[in-house]
């Protein structure tokens, strides 16, 4: 993601839970950023999910 949104590097940092360098960015609201990390996960998921099956297919059958 971070080659697809470079703009987008602190939030994806944020979303792996990677260490903040020093304490002024630990004290960074990490909620602050929410909706943004929400629509790069959606979209990342998009990714990993091209050209597969959709997980009925995988999983036929009944499910408790």
């Amino acid at each position: 993601m971070n080659e697809r949104r470079p703009s987008d590097r602190s939030v994806i940092d944020m979303m792996l839970a990677h260490a903040p360098k020093d304490k002024v960015e630990a004290a960074y609201n990490r909620a602050e950023h929410m909706d943004r990390r929400r629509v790069i996960a959606e979209e990342g998921a998009k990714l990993l999910m091209e050209g597969m099956k959709p997980a009925d297919d995988l999983l036929p059958g009944a499910r408790c």
